[in-house]
């Protein structure tokens, strides 16, 4: 009878975890804001600013600079004007500095569904609902940890077959 080696299975339930764990500490600040969440409803935002950002990641030897450009937008809250800031990419398609800029000279509107907080405002194309919303942006994350725990189990699964094989060839009966 074959003993089960259960450092294996602790092992994969641990960076099942830590995968959990890196998935909902990508958005936290949003996670922790969901039950606070109130819902302003369709809005048309005119874009009224643009601005870039400049990250640089370093892979081996090599550094990657990467730009994400923002287009800032106005919407009416309860009376009161409120700014916010919206990926270029996700306003209007392009991540480029000249989309933000077109849209910024030509006063270029566009229609989302907004959801606030004291502090932050979030938009959504499609969710219309503060439940919508918040399933909207767990689907995102349930679909990246998915997708992770599957890389993570198919990498235990390569290595438990060679694992197996090698022990066939040291003992074979």
């Amino acid at each position: 009878m074959k003993k089960i080696n259960k450092g294996n299975i602790f092992t994969i339930f641990v960076f099942i975890a830590v995968i959990f764990i890196f998935t909902a500490s990508m958005d936290i600040r949003e996670i922790m804001d969901y039950p606070k969440i109130k819902a302003a409803g369709k809005k048309t935002l005119t874009p009224v600013n643009i601005k870039q950002k400049t990250g640089t990641r370093q892979n081996r030897h090599r550094t990657t600079k990467t730009i994400t450009n923002y287009v800032q937008f106005t919407v009416e809250i309860n009376g009161a004007k409120r700014l916010f800031w919206l990926k270029t990419s996700s306003a209007y398609g392009k991540n480029s500095a000249s989309a933000g800029i077109e849209a910024v000279s030509s006063k270029k509107q566009i229609e989302r569904y907004i959801f606030y907080t004291e502090d932050s405002i979030y938009s959504s194309k499609n969710a219309a609902t503060k439940s919508e919303y918040i399933m909207e942006r767990i689907k995102i994350k349930l679909i990246i940890f998915f997708i992770l725990a599957g890389v993570i189990s198919i990498i235990f699964f390569i290595m438990h077959i060679t694992d197996a094989a090698r022990k066939r060839r040291k003992n074979p009966e």
